[in-house]
């Protein structure tokens, strides 16, 4: 950008800039997330229904729930690699088209194995989606605007859910017998179909880079571009160079646990939160309980805008420890007064809210350390060994309900106790952080 250019015209340049970019692919970036996460969650509500057809157990369910994940995790890192190699714009789209067939396809299942063999191929589809969002926003937005946009753009999950679990409740209760199939089938073909449609949209409205975006100014594009230029050098002096040095770097594994434990402690929330909702009030109908589970969600997408554009420091560990410690008295108090209907639902609201607040704060410290191709690796590492807690947490949740004979508040502890971990794991390696730079302006 022309250093001559006056300060003031250069801040409106800027945030017009950012403003163009936010309006333009933001919102596509958000219903897709919107689009995968429904598909990956209301599980929760068929479950009902294949309880019924299949006699799944609660232990069954948590599997069938949980082994999405394991494709998710075995796919994940090649999916990112092959992004990085053919472009976002072909890549995201392929991953919508691939994920809405198989998800439509869940509905045909004739028993409870194929339903795990199609939930372990959704994550296969699905895997490489929400890393390769994440390295896409790095190549269009510079440090001091990431962490609000990833917010912004991770509002989708508790949105997913306030529009799912209604959805999904009237589904149930209106759609039950149509054409001859069960209730719960058509919530998987009414959240499958919009998927493979989303795929064409993304392919033909994606720009893959600001080099190429004709709709941004000469001098928006020559300011961005240097911008982003400038902060990769930056990040590369530090960052681990390439795709196997990101995967070796002992920094991105010890992010790999932290997030890991952040995620165990928002999981079985997506999973389970129906059927808690269920038990606290007992009598809901189908539709009722789908609009009581949309509550904490609808609070936490609040929660997150919010957070996001109050939150300054990037790539700073604090906010996100904030909202790790929130989440464990919330859910302590939620296994504490499950007897007490108001009290532990507005608990859970409260837990549900700092927990999914804890995600994106936590993306604004990896994305504010990788760079380069180490970013696309590294993101995908995290973020596919963290999800590893999708298959870990939900099917613990079950299997001590069934263990202790039905009681939530046995299986909460999960929740309580990976925050824990998750507060410990962030705090070291903010500390070590913060050792790093101290010797490292200390006079020779």
């Amino acid at each position: 950008m022309d250093r001559s250019i006056p300060r003031v015209e250069g801040d409106a340049l800027q945030a017009n800039t950012i403003r163009k970019i936010t309006r333009r692919i933001v919102p596509l970036l958000m219903i897709g997330y919107i689009v995968s996460y429904i598909d990956r969650i209301n599980v929760s509500f068929a479950k009902f229904g294949m309880e019924e057809t299949f006699g799944m157990t609660a232990t069954q369910y948590g599997f069938a729930a949980g082994i999405f994940f394991v494709g998710y995790v075995l796919a994940e890192v090649p999916s990112n690699i092959v992004m990085n190699k053919v472009g976002a714009r072909i890549w995201l789209s392929r991953i919508l088209v691939t994920w809405g067939i198989i998800a439509t396809l869940t509905a045909f299942a004739t028993n409870v194995e194929m339903v795990y063999v199609l939930r372990f191929l959704l994550g296969v589809a699905e895997a490489g989606f929400f890393p390769g969002i994440l390295v896409y926003l790095t190549r269009w937005y510079p440090n001091a605007q990431r962490a609000k946009v990833i917010s912004t753009v991770m509002v989708a999950i508790p949105v997913a859910s306030v529009l799912g679990s209604p959805l999904n409740g009237w589904i149930l209760d209106t759609f039950d017998g149509a054409l001859g199939l069960d209730g719960w089938r058509w919530v998987f073909i009414v959240g499958g179909l919009p998927a493979v449609l989303l795929g064409g949209v993304f392919f033909l409205a994606l720009t893959e880079t600001p080099r190429e975006a004709k709709w941004l100014s000469e001098a928006e594009r020559a300011w961005l571009v240097e911008t982003l230029a400038v902060e990769n050098a930056e990040r590369a002096r530090t960052a681990p160079a390439g795709h196997l040095a990101a995967l070796r770097n002992k920094r991105v594994l010890a992010l790999c646990l932290a997030y890991f434990l952040v995620l165990c402690g928002a999981y079985p929330l997506a999973y389970w939160m129906p059927t808690v909702v269920k038990e606290v009030g007992d009598g809901l109908s189908s539709t009722q309980i789908g609009w009581l589970s949309a509550v904490p969600f609808l609070l936490a997408a609040i929660g997150m805008y919010v957070t996001g554009r109050l939150v300054r420091a990037e790539g700073s560990s604090r906010p996100v420890l904030v909202a790790l410690g929130i989440s464990v008295v919330a859910f302590t108090v939620t296994a504490l007064a499950l007897g007490s209907p108001l009290l532990a639902f507005a608990a859970i609201t409260v837990a549900t809210m700092a927990a999914q607040t804890a995600k994106p704060l936590f993306w604004s410290v990896p994305t504010a350390y990788l760079a380069g191709a180490g970013a696309a690796s590294g993101i995908a590492l995290i973020n596919s060994l963290g999800n590893a807690a999708g298959f870990v947490s939900p099917y613990a949740f079950g299997w001590i309900k069934d263990f202790s004979g039905g009681r939530t508040g046995f299986a909460i502890a999960v929740m309580i106790m990976a925050n824990v971990g998750a507060l410990l794991v962030i705090g070291a390696i903010a500390a070590r952080s913060r050792a790093r730079r101290a010797s490292s302006v200390e006079p020779v």
